[in-house]
């Protein structure tokens, strides 16, 4: 098939879910930050992350580009709407967004904008959003997820007091609302249809690019937003993990081993990570080794979460990599997964002094289960991944893309 009939497929697909009530989402969101900076004792939220900004008010600009330029930001009080602070003439964005109570033009002062004006322009940002909080937060008293620290310095002169808020918007993230489960769903079959077109073009002489090109085009095609990585690779490329999709050419028997990475529709994370090979072939015995080692991690790790397991007892009963494999190990045994990846995250036992911190596993956290294989030296590597919801009783498969019969021993 080309695309186009697997695009088709895809949107009477999408026909069939559940549909997402978007205002519903957005307030929802935003109620969920605001009972974490009650409980927190704040007056509100300073975000610069675009991801953030999405989450707290689903107004979005220029995503990518402003991840690097911090050109928008939006101030989210305890109690009521948002403020939003915009790019240049983009007050437009934020009609008819409920979660919005007005929005104004911000003061830019990184590099290449300000120059030599930036001290004159960080106290003028710095003076209006001083009145702002006084006005708007009750409590002068506010989190900042990402700031340059003469920023801060700047507000903590005129008497804000700043504490650190990524960790608080996380956690309000890491349990998603009714509506988010059905955004995910939406996202899940975008990424499920690619990776279907993909197999089929996992062809002799086709490239890297054009496979990883495939889900980027369905992705773009089905209204997703972007692709956050280029690991789609195969052969050689494929261990260690992490090289990048190349104009590299498919052989027979190879590995193609593939990490989603996709921020589909609603701007959804769909996390998973399949890999197969290229035909006509048959799999070597070290393949299917390798391929059943991997599987194993995975769905032994899948079978021990549940709401209610802390990640330490999680990484203590988690399935343990043989030696062999353990200088290659991603050293994520899970991650949570939303707009992107996100907390929870643990490392296997191995690493825990050094990266692991506790916490429960709660219902309705969705994580992806990683795993890689692959021996340090040798042609080829395995990754898979699997996108879970955590329940009451275990886990429910977001994106259930099918295995490789032909490599399980």
């Amino acid at each position: 098939m080309d695309l186009t009939s697997y695009i088709n497929d895809a949107r009477r697909g999408l026909s069939e879910l559940p549909q997402v009530d978007e205002a519903k989402m957005r307030m929802d969101r935003l109620e969920r930050l605001q009972q974490c900076l009650a409980a927190n004792d704040l007056g509100g939220i300073l975000l610069y992350d675009p991801i953030n900004i999405r989450y707290a008010t689903d107004c979005r600009n220029m995503q990518i580009w402003t991840m690097h330029n911090a050109a928008r930001y939006c101030l989210v009080p305890t109690e009521g709407k948002a403020i939003m602070f915009d790019f240049v003439n983009c007050g437009h964005l934020s009609k008819g967004l409920e979660t919005i109570a007005e929005s104004r033009p911000g003061t830019l002062w990184y590099h290449h904008t300000a120059g030599d004006k930036r001290p004159e322009l960080i106290n003028s940002w710095a003076d209006e959003l001083a009145s702002v909080i006084a006005e708007r937060c009750g409590s002068t008293r506010i989190a900042i997820d990402k700031l340059e620290p003469d920023g801060r310095d700047a507000l903590e002169t005129r008497q804000v007091s700043t504490v650190f808020g990524q960790d608080i918007i996380e956690f309000a993230r890491s349990i998603k609302t009714p509506e988010e489960l059905k955004a995910q769903q939406h996202s899940a079959l975008v990424c499920l249809t690619a990776l279907r077109a993909m197999r089929d073009k996992t062809v002799p002489g086709a490239t890297e690019n054009d496979l990883w090109s495939v889900l980027a085009s369905m992705n773009s095609n089905l209204g997703g937003d972007y692709i956050e990585t280029k690991l789609v690779v195969a052969g050689g490329n494929t261990n260690p993990w992490y090289n990048e999709a190349s104009d590299k050419k498919l052989k027979p028997g190879e590995f193609l081993a593939i990490d989603t990475d996709m921020i589909g529709p609603f701007g959804y994370n769909t996390d998973i990570s399949r890999t197969w090979l290229c035909q006509p072939a048959k799999p070597t015995v070290e393949q299917k080794t390798l391929y059943q080692i991997s599987y194993d991690q995975v769905h032994t790790n899948m079978s021990l979460i549940k709401a209610g397991v802390s990640f330490r007892e999680f990484a203590e009963k988690s399935w343990k990599m043989p030696a062999k494999y353990q200088d290659l190990d991603c050293r994520v045994l899970v991650h949570g997964t939303g707009m992107c990846n996100e907390y929870p995250q643990v490392p296997p036992l191995l690493y825990w002094e050094r990266t692991g911190y506790d916490g429960l596993f709660k219902e309705n956290m969705t994580i992806s289960i990683e795993s890689y294989i692959g021996e340090v030296g040798r042609s080829h590597g395995v990754k898979l991944e699997q996108m879970v919801r955590i329940t009451d009783t275990g886990t429910e498969i977001i994106g259930d893309f099918p295995y490789e019969d032909e490599l399980l021993n």
